[in-house]
């Protein structure tokens, strides 16, 4: 989903107009006359340094990570044959007021950047990090940003399990049954100034496709109950995998990933409740079955909140020709993107047996 990421990292003004035909098309659309800018997308959890990773054919290697950030230069002309999008000169830094924590440099003209922040670099609530970057080509950039307080908590409050037959298996993988549960929890919410981001991960197996897998990875999920308002967006630096059916063909694939964010003034009581549902076995799922969920809950700046919902806006009325344009809000000075570091728990649910 490449264009995906460009409309993540390049455009300073979204307008549904001029951004893209369709998701998956490789034509890219450009506003003319505007410079072009380095853009970031850093989220980084500084309680989790997790990489989801699993035994899957070589070609789906990827950085799936939760410190993740990402450097791209931006293409805003209207002559597409004389771009170059390579990085010259790059450098970068992340720092307190008083040391630097990481610096990277590179001398040779390279492509996108991907990097994973050392696990060994730590974060701490309260604390004031900078973001500065420079290219040979583009004006230099930088970000600041505070780290929110860590997440309250989770509880459990009931999972149900649910096995449906279908009518007729499923194309390729044969299923004929679906497995599905839905996990009750909450939270206490203190503090009415925070934000929060939920994701879903299963560990289990799947011995019965042509790639037989097992691992963690994480998991679409829908949300049937909640108290609290919230949005679903994608989030940057995490893939997850599904099965696909093409001329009765299986192949694993990658999507994105896409949480669900709640703004913290919206949940009534002090108290967020949740009902979220899952299903897998489904001929799209990489598990045939799982040993247990992880639900993970972060806490994150504003900066971050701000700039999904604007993804998420736009996503809203893409498709309506006479809605306003929608800003892409975004704490990188001098470019496009955002920088942020988020504090995260979790709540681990066992299933016994394996479900």
């Amino acid at each position: 989903m490449k264009l995906i990421n460009r409309f993540l990292f390049f455009i300073l003004i979204i307008s549904p107009v001029i951004l893209f035909s369709q998701c998956e098309s490789k034509e890219r659309f450009y506003r003319p006359n505007l410079p072009e800018k380095l853009c970031s997308v850093g989220i980084i959890d500084a309680d989790d340094t997790t990489v989801y990773s699993a035994p899957l054919p070589e070609f789906l290697a990827t950085k799936n990570i939760t410190r993740y950030i990402s450097f791209e230069k931006s293409f805003q002309t209207e002559y597409p044959e004389d771009i170059n999008d390579s990085l010259r000169e790059f450098s970068f830094k992340i720092s307190t007021e008083n040391e630097d924590l990481f610096e990277y440099h590179s001398n040779q003209t390279i492509d996108n950047l991907e990097l994973r922040i050392p696990d060994n670099i730590k974060f701490e609530s309260g604390v004031k990090y900078f973001l500065q970057a420079s290219e040979k080509e583009t004006p230099d950039i930088s970000a600041e940003m505070t780290v929110p307080l860590p997440p309250p908590d989770l509880s459990l409050l009931s999972i149900n399990k649910e096995i449906t037959t279908l009518i007729e298996p499923e194309s390729c993988v044969g299923t004929t049954t679906v497995k599905s549960a839905v996990i009750d929890f909450s939270f206490e919410n203190n503090n009415q100034k925070s934000y929060y981001v939920i994701l879903l991960e299963g560990t289990g197996s799947n011995m019965s496709s042509s790639f037989p897998s097992w691992g963690s990875f994480l998991l679409e999920f829908t949300v049937w109950e909640s108290n609290a308002t919230g949005f679903f967006a994608i989030i940057q630096g995490l893939k997850m995998y599904q099965v696909t059916c093409k001329d009765n063909f299986v192949s694993y694939n990658q999507f994105p990933v896409n949480a669900f964010f709640i703004d913290g003034s919206k949940i009534p009581d002090k108290k967020c409740i949740i009902k979220m549902s899952t299903q897998f076995n489904d001929g799209r799922s990489v598990f045939e079955f799982i040993k247990s969920f992880r639900i993970k809950l972060l806490s994150i700046p504003e900066e971050l909140y701000l700039f999904e919902k604007s993804l998420y806006t736009y996503n809203k009325v893409s498709d309506d020709p006479f809605s306003e344009p929608v800003y892409l809000n975004g704490n990188i000075k001098g470019g496009n993107g955002v920088f942020a570091i988020c504090r995260s728990t979790e709540l681990i649910i066992n299933l016994r047996p394996w479900y």
